[in-house]
Parts: structure tokens; sequence; C-alpha cells
């Protein structure tokens, strides 16, 4: 028994010993010996990440097929069963493809503009990236740590990123290396800017992992982003704008979208945003669709109306298909949405929180029409003649002071025809 016992132990420290190896198939094979293939997933890890508070900017179409050879080694570096050559293949398909990946990738650049400079030149057809000339795929810009702007002030037709010019860019994706990276205006009364101005029929998306703060403007719409003349901006899951200040006559103090498109999807998210206006959250206007499919709009503040979203215009139409609104503010009304000049907006999912739901951070509209509760709108102020629509869907409560209308011989609700 005691010798038994010496082996199990011998053969335990073994085992310890190699660290990275694990024997074939979970039985009692030769060892199988991971460690190359760790070290292969470290250097690829790296290649992905960029250097710390650094971009750079690659095809989406690489970038995709280098995460898909990472996601296969990590199949099998996980894989108890994997043999020895399913191990060897895999290290060397990973350690290939990372060497593919760093030659087609740009540099290491420390501003959004030199990145976009050489994305122009290269779309254009022009010198900037080898392989790149006249390729009209997407590409994509990824943010390692936190980019902090460090200039003057901005005009106001311009954005630290500033993505404009009708036919200068392909479709352009932002997203952050990992968790919590950030492009961060820093904005303040004498560095003002907006963070990332979209114009001339531009496609932005903003995705994974990348957060847009900072942005500070006194007299004009959209500190975080804005949207203008055709362009389109989709805030994928896990980006954020939070933490940007549009103030004076304007509003928006997010997201401006004025004859545009923008959509939130599943794990977007608005924060955190005021205006000095209207809007705090979003503001739209001119022929404009916001489509919100998932997300949350949130803890935004407007000085007057709409905390969360401001449907502005006639040909503004606001689609809430799913998502949350909840927790925002406006000084009179509005407190969750507000709608006024004959703008559109339908609902057929998500949930907007009233003034009192007591389940979830509750909008408010802190004064109201006249001063009376039934026009606080604390979820939704509907300032028109028409019918506010609304399908199989719930605000959190139903109280009078949460859905508001300035002629109360109309429906609040109506189904969507």
């Amino acid at each position: 028994m005691k010798k038994n016992v010496l082996w199990a132990l011998t053969g335990l420290a073994l085992v310890l010993a190699l660290g990275g190896c694990s024997t074939d198939g979970g039985g009692g094979g030769d060892p199988i010996d991971k460690t190359a293939l760790q070290t292969a997933l470290t250097a690829a890890a790296a290649a992905k990440d960029g250097t710390a508070s650094r971009l750079y900017w690659v095809k989406t179409a690489d970038l995709t097929a280098f995460e898909t050879e990472i996601t296969a080694a990590q199949t099998v570096y996980g894989n108890a069963d994997a043999t020895q050559a399913e191990v060897d293949n895999a290290e060397t398909a990973l350690a290939t493809a990372t060497t593919a990946f760093n030659g087609q990738k740009s540099a290491a650049i420390s501003t959004p503009a030199t990145a976009l400079t050489a994305i122009n030149t290269a779309y254009a057809g022009g010198s900037g990236w080898p392989g790149y000339p006249g390729d009209p795929t997407p590409v994509t810009i990824i943010v390692s740590g936190t980019i902090t702007y460090t200039g003057t002030s901005i005009g106001i037709t311009s954005g630290w990123l500033d993505i404009k010019g009708t036919g200068a860019y392909p479709p352009i994706e932002l997203k952050g290396a990992a968790p919590g990276a950030a492009l961060d205006f820093d904005g303040t009364s004498g560095k003002e800017g907006r963070v990332l101005n979209i114009m001339n029929g531009n496609t932005v998306t903003l995705g994974a992992d990348l957060t847009l703060k900072g942005g500070y403007l006194s007299n004009n719409n959209g500190a975080g982003v804005i949207v203008l003349s055709s362009s389109s901006f989709t805030l994928a899951a896990g980006g954020t704008i939070s933490g940007n200040y549009a103030s004076g006559s304007y509003g928006g103090g997010g997201l401006w979208v004025d004859n545009g498109t923008a959509t939130l999807s599943a794990g977007a998210t608005i924060s955190g945003n005021t205006t000095g206006n209207t809007g705090g959250g979003v503001g739209i206007a001119g022929t404009t669709t916001l489509t919100m499919d998932g997300g949350t709009i949130s803890g935004n503040t407007a000085a007057i109306t709409g905390g969360g979203v401001e449907v502005y215009s006639a040909t503004a139409t606001f689609i809430m298909n799913g998502g949350t609104i909840s927790g925002n503010t406006a000084s009179t009304t509005g407190g969750g949405v507000h709608v006024v000049n004959d703008g559109a907006f339908t609902k057929t999912g998500g949930t907007i929180y009233g003034g009192d739901s007591g389940t979830a951070p509750d909008n408010t509209a802190t004064t109201g029409a006249g001063g009376s509760g039934v026009y606080f709108g604390h979820a939704v102020y509907w300032a028109q003649t028409g019918a506010l629509k609304e399908v199989n869907t719930t605000l959190g409560d139903t109280d009078a002071g949460d859905l508001s209308t300035d002629d109360a011989s109309d429906p609040l609700w109506v189904d969507a025809q």
C-alpha cells in the first residue's frame, strides 16, 4: 500500500511540474504539452489588444478572421481530450494567423484624427496602408485603454473624430480592446467640442467595450455624437455614450440626429448625459428615424424637456421595439420621452418607467405644463393632437401623471395600426 501511495504522489508531482501538460484523452497515454499553444494565445491576445492608450485600425474582415482563429485555438486549449497533434496544429495555425494580423493592422496610433486621415487616404486609393487602397470593405478601429483629448476647443461643425465628406470613408466601427476602453474629450468651458461628428452619408458603429465621453458644447447639439446629412449611426452591444454635456439653447447631450438614422441595439447604453435644453440622452430632428431595438437610456438630464429622448420635428420618428428608458429627468415635461411638433413615436416593445413604478429608477418630470400633475409626463409627454401608439408592452405603471398629452380628450395609448 505504501508503495502505491508513493507512486501516486510521484505522478502528481510530475503533472504539476509539467504545468501546461495533461494526459492524452484524459487516460493513461503520453502527456499532452500545451505550453506552446498557451504562448501563442498570449501573443495573439497582445496583437489584438494593441498598445495601451493607443489605437489601431484594420479591415473588419481581417479582424473577424483573426478572432475566429483565436476562438478555435482556445477551444483546443480547453479540450481535455485534445491530442498532441491537434494541439500542435492549433498552435501553428494561431502563430501564423498572428503574424499575418500584425502585418494587416496599422501601427499603434496616439490620436483618432491620425487614424482617420490614414483611413481616408487608403480608401481614396492613395498610399497609406499596403493592401487597402480602393477596397470598399468596412474597417474597425480598436482602442486600448483610455485616450484623452489634450488639444484646444474644436469648432461646432467638427468633432474630435470627424467622419465627414461624401465618399471619404468606408463603413467604420469603433471598438474597445477590452472592457473599460474610452475616448474621453475631457471638455470644459475652456475646451469645447464633441467627441464624434458624422456627416455626408457616412456610416459609423460604436461597438463593444468602448465609451465616448467628455464632450462639452455651450451652444450646440450632440456633445457626444452628432449624425447629420443622411448619415447612419449604430450603437451596438457594449457601446456607451456617457458623461457628455450640451448646454445653451440646444439639445442632445449624448446623441443628436438631424436628417439621418440611428439604431440602438441590445446591450447599448446612453447614460449620464446632460443638456441645457431638450433631449438629455437623445434628440432627433429633421427627417430622422431613431430605432431602439434594445439597450438602455438612463440617468440623463434635460433642463427643459425630454430627459431621455426628445422627438423634435414633424418628420422625426422614434420607434421603440425593446430596451429600457429609466431614471431620466426633465425639469418640465417628458422625463422619459417628449414628443412635439407632430413628431412620431411608436412603441412596440420595451419599458419606459413612470414617476413611481417602484420597480426601477423612474423617469421624472419635475415641474410640468401648467403645474398640473396630469401634465407632468414622467414617462412620456405627448404634445400632439394624434394618438400615441403602443403594442403589447408596459410603461412600468399607469398613473395619470406618467402618461400626458396636451389634449385631455385624446387617448393616451392605442394599438398601433
